[in-house]
């Protein structure tokens, strides 16, 4: 297909038809086509055969709504059925018409529109490529690969392992924050209520006090004014400046590198997010690997896929070596950011040619070992929370009750 052709193909609009019914003995069929205008796809239909239809346009901008967990259940489903031999178009159309709720409204949306490139003589590839934020560059190259080498059951069938892969790995990794996340905000604000509605009830008493305040309770007593007086200000400023944070990391490197270190260093925490990266990035390039992605363009995927810049750039580095015509083992061994026994069995693999296998089962270690991990910070953390917490409600009682206790030892 020419560049002119897919320009024009993208700007076409989706419509959703629908047979009148022409008679009881067959039920009306329905359908999505791509065209330029409510015309246009009544023209092309009618070229098809199919006259009189109800035509509507169907939603656009949905693949923003779209979460991974939708997309994983998706190519599962459409990996089953090319493997059970249903035309593509034909299983396209099963999967959105079995997408009901207003949850799957928008993934229905996507797959329709999908399923109209295809049938308009698309490639699967291409016609994901229109929904980025469906479909990676990642997933869209290694299905191209597969395509090419007229492997689209089983690519499928590798991405929907592999999108379950990151979906688990996802799944765990918030389970393993939620808990404690929730607990630290439950503790911020018992302390911001305890300082706007209880210690300004002591203030009166204080008053009395012929004495000299302790500073706990001094200070205790100024960041209670400036909560009650200025509450909102406080808000506000704290809002704006994680908002300003947020953008800084975004857009710069070298702050987003150096937060990076310092949370690698960080003990259980940094390991946790080490062993999640090494998850990730096996598995992508086992993935990229065994569905016939070239070493360089996987290598380069891979290094896409990894968040941290250390790692990023050190996968780059091997890319590098690798387009010389060096070994993806050797290369990996002078960098510092891969485990010794990462590069052994990768080194395995290349020597013994089962380098697709040895990524596998590099990659389900690095998995379990997340799990492991997982668990010991959850129960690690519980206990620990729960101190932070106890020695912030700690503080403030003290620092109500000290001038009190000082005021009765005098007497």
């Amino acid at each position: 297909m020419s560049s002119s052709m897919r320009r024009r193909d993208d700007k076409d609009l989706v419509f959703l038809w629908t047979e009148h019914k022409p008679n009881a003995a067959r039920k009306p069929r329905t359908g999505e086509i791509r065209a330029r205008s409510e015309e246009h796809a009544r023209y092309q239909l009618s070229r098809q055969g199919v006259k009189s239809v109800s035509i509507k346009r169907a939603r656009q901008q949905a693949s923003s709504f779209v979460n991974l967990l939708q997309v994983s259940a998706f190519v599962r489903q459409l990996a089953v059925m090319m493997q059970s031999s249903v035309p593509l178009g034909q299983a396209l159309g099963l999967v959105a018409n079995a997408m009901n709720g207003r949850r799957k409204r928008n993934m229905q949306t996507v797959v329709r529109a999908i399923r109209a490139d295809v049938e308009s003589g698309q490639k699967l590839s291409d016609a994901m490529r229109k929904h980025p934020r469906c479909f990676d560059t990642l997933f869209c190259n290694t299905l191209a690969a597969g395509e090419a080498a007229g492997e689209l059951d089983s690519t499928l069938d590798r991405l929907a392992t592999h999108l379950e892969k990151m979906v688990r790995m996802r799944q765990k990794i918030k389970k393993a924050m939620v808990y404690p996340s929730l607990v630290i905000l439950v503790a911020i604000a018992v302390t911001v209520g305890m300082l706007m509605f209880v210690l300004p009830s002591f203030k009166s008493v204080y008053s009395q006090f012929k004495a000299e305040l302790p500073a706990l309770t001094s200070g205790l007593l100024a960041a209670s004014d400036v909560l009650t007086q200025h509450g909102w200000i406080v808000l506000a400023c704290v809002a704006l400046g994680v908002v300003v944070f947020v953008q800084v990391y975004k857009r710069n490197d070298v702050l987003r590198n150096k937060i990076d270190q310092v949370l690698l260093r960080i003990p259980i925490f940094g390991d946790l997010i080490k062993t999640a990266i090494h998850a990730r990035w096996t598995r992508t390039f086992c993935t990229l690997s065994g569905s016939g992605v070239p070493i360089t363009s996987a290598l380069d995927s891979v290094a896409g896929v990894t968040k941290i810049q250390s790692y990023r750039q050190a996968m780059l580095r091997v890319r590098q070596v690798v387009t010389t015509g060096g070994r993806v083992s050797e290369a990996m061994d002078k960098e510092t950011v891969f485990p010794p026994e990462a590069v052994q069995m990768i080194r395995i693999g290349e020597e013994s040619g089962r380098l697709d296998s040895m990524l596998e089962k590099l990659a389900g270690q690095y998995e379990t070992k997340l799990d492991d991990q997982v668990e010991t910070l959850s129960t690690i953390m519980e206990p620990l929370v729960m101190c932070i917490i106890g020695g912030l409600v700690g503080v403030l009682i003290v620092g109500m009750y000290l001038p009190i206790f000082k005021l009765g030892s005098i007497f």
